[in-house]
């Protein structure tokens, strides 16, 4: 009997555990797609045609070594990467970032950068670069709070 009460307790938790398991994934899926959003609003336009994302289909998540890349459509995946578009896509990420996120300061025009978890990281100054690493939860955060308002500065631009 109390084996038979230890195991059906045991079977309980484990059911929860696994419904709470399940609702975490959820939140965890709809927050990657949430920073895929906001890294594609900030990326602007495909690095292989130089067109606006949306223009054929995309954004299409792609990889570029081991950075997150997103794509105007399917067709571009695997093609080669025009360096001018590249150009471009540097700037609107840091002009979108805007700030180092660690000094909380405007980014510099020569603004260092690293790749932690497939994103691209602009710094101030390369000493930040290893505190970036060291939290990168931390880090992101602050880059998608300030990608959020870029975006909508943006949207309130086009309107006017």
């Amino acid at each position: 009997m109390k084996l038979a009460l230890t195991l059906s307790v045991a079977l309980l938790a484990g059911s929860s555990w696994a419904m709470a398991h399940e609702g975490h994934e959820q939140d965890d899926a709809a927050k990657q797609k949430e920073t895929y959003a906001l890294m594609a609003a900030a990326q602007q336009i495909c690095p292989v045609t130089g067109m606006e994302l949306d223009s054929m289909g995309g954004p299409i998540k792609a990889k570029s070594g081991e950075k997150t890349i997103f794509l105007c459509c399917k067709s571009c995946v695997g093609k080669p990467i025009k360096p001018e578009a590249w150009k471009q896509i540097q700037k609107n990420l840091a002009d979108a970032q805007g700030i180092c996120p660690i000094l909380k300061k405007p980014l510099p025009e020569n603004a260092a950068s690293t790749v932690v978890e497939g994103r691209t990281v602009f710094v101030c100054c390369k000493s930040c670069i290893e505190k970036v690493k060291a939290d990168p939860e931390k880090t992101f955060a602050v880059i998608d709070a300030q990608i959020k308002k870029h975006v909508e500065n943006e949207k309130s631009a086009d309107k006017n």
